[in-house]
């Protein structure tokens, strides 16, 4: 993931040190305010997982999980943020902390929130983007969202906001939409950056939406190498690309990317809950880490999702000095 100079170094200081401790710590806070959203995306477990989606946290709770929880990053998804009152409040809060912010939202309130919200190089918005026009309204059964969204993006880029996009590729998504999309963002809107990850197929999602490891491999051989060739911004790390398109192995790291919601803090992971803590030392001290990941447990065992290895391989990057260079080089351009 690349971020700011002035964020990349904080969090290059921070992984730095944690290293040398050798023991488990997270890059990302991921913080469900609420699990209520004005969309029900197909490919969406959330909505499935959770019979009410009209548990939410307070705004103390929110901040205080900044408190207890050491990551650099936060990233505030749900749900949809941008329904749950006090999300200014929220934001303002972890800007006190010095946390690296990004607001996950599908965009129907991002033109509102212009107005509350002031740029800076430390609140990204990230726009879930699932690929152009057709199939994004298509996943999000919401005709007409695709406009709505890039109008929004356009304008916050206008105003100064960063702006990122989050896109899952599902087993029904053409590659050759995927590539037609980042060439969209890149070379016509100047998004300042693309999350793009597989979907998942784990209890809640129909397993017809999503991909084995085999499928989202060959996908993302030919996203990896459109994005190469056309200087895509393309938010994935070297390593991260490698291992989507099956080059490399990477262990799942689910600690790397650590869940607050309403219900407490979330083990494993983002996807799986196999635990509820009610504070972040007792989740860590809690889960038997060793248990989760490809080879481990059959859930995960197709999963390449970014919360888990993005992570590991931002801890990879940290342990090996030709991994460093290179990671190095690409975070410094574009």
């Amino acid at each position: 993931m690349k971020f700011p100079l002035a964020s990349t170094v904080q969090i290059a200081g921070y992984v730095a040190k944690n290293q040398r401790s050798g023991k488990r710590y997270p890059l990302v806070l991921m913080l469900e305010p609420t699990l209520a959203c004005n969309i029900a995306c197909i490919g969406c477990g959330k909505i499935r997982e959770y019979e009410s989606n009209k548990a939410k946290l307070s705004v103390e709770e929110c901040v205080d999980a900044g408190v207890q929880c050491p990551a650099p990053v936060v990233s505030i998804c749900g749900g949809e943020p941008l329904v749950f009152k006090g999300i200014e409040d929220v934001v303002a809060g972890f800007m006190e902390l010095n946390k690296n912010v990004e607001l996950c939202t599908n965009a129907l309130r991002l033109e509102q929130f212009m107005e509350v919200f002031e740029p800076n190089k430390r609140l990204t918005f990230v726009v879930h983007l699932d690929g152009m026009r057709e199939i994004h309204d298509y996943i999000c059964d919401y005709p007409g969202l695709w406009d709505i969204a890039v109008g929004a993006i356009v304008q916050a880029r206008a105003r100064g906001f960063r702006v990122t996009t989050n896109t899952t590729i599902f087993k029904e998504t053409e590659v050759e939409d995927v590539i037609q999309m980042m060439d969209y963002l890149t070379n016509e809107i100047g998004i300042d950056g693309m999350l793009v990850a597989p979907g998942y197929q784990y209890s809640q999602i129909d397993p017809n939406l999503t991909m084995t490891r085999d499928e989202h491999e060959v996908k993302f051989r030919a996203i990896r190498g459109a994005a190469r060739e056309k200087g895509y911004r393309w938010l994935a790390s070297p390593i991260y690309q490698d291992f989507l398109a099956g080059d490399r192995k990477l262990p799942c790291a689910p600690w790397g990317s650590i869940t607050r919601n309403p219900y407490g803090w979330k083990g494993p992971c983002y996807l799986l809950t196999d635990g509820i803590f009610p504070t972040y030392d007792a989740l860590m001290d809690g889960m038997e880490w060793e248990q989760y990941g490809p080879g481990n447990d059959p859930r995960c065992e197709h999963c390449g999702i970014h919360s888990g290895f993005e992570p590991s391989a931002a801890f990879a990057a940290a342990s090996s000095v030709r991994d460093t260079v290179r990671s190095a080089a690409w975070t410094l351009t574009g």
